[in-house]
């Protein structure tokens, strides 16, 4: 199973990434505020209107330093957004060397790929669905 991330989202309600067993789920460490990221999000707004009817959920945990920035950041992105100010997110972090950082987990809420195991990230979760 997955290790639960109980983080605030940008309106303040907690939000457990394990209260998403029965969906697919692409658990995704980001900065906000790195180069690229606005070129990243559009990506993922592709792939989560592409397939959110079919299952799909998009848990975003941010990882940037300021909490103001994300909120405006995230203000009208449709999938949960959370953001770690506790340090949780290490467990799934901690060897990684660079963001974002994508995993999957199944409908059973199982770690099914880790970010060294994905290669083709639309065809792996068309696969889950």
């Amino acid at each position: 199973g997955v290790i639960d991330l109980p983080l605030r989202d940008n309106v303040g309600n907690e939000r457990h990434l394990t209260d998403l067993k029965g969906q697919v789920v692409l658990l995704d460490f980001h900065i906000f505020g790195m180069k690229g990221s606005t070129e990243y999000i559009m990506r993922m707004r592709e792939l989560y209107e592409k397939y959110h009817s079919k299952g799909l959920e998009i848990f975003m945990v941010s990882l940037d330093d300021n909490e103001h920035f994300w909120k405006e950041q995230v203000a009208n992105l449709p999938w949960i957004n959370v953001f770690d100010n506790t340090g949780i997110s290490r467990a799934y972090t901690e060897a990684a060397t660079a963001t974002p950082i994508i995993y999957l987990i199944d409908r059973g809420n199982n770690i099914v790929r880790n970010p060294g195991q994905i290669k083709n990230l639309e065809a792996e979760i068309q696969a889950l669905l």
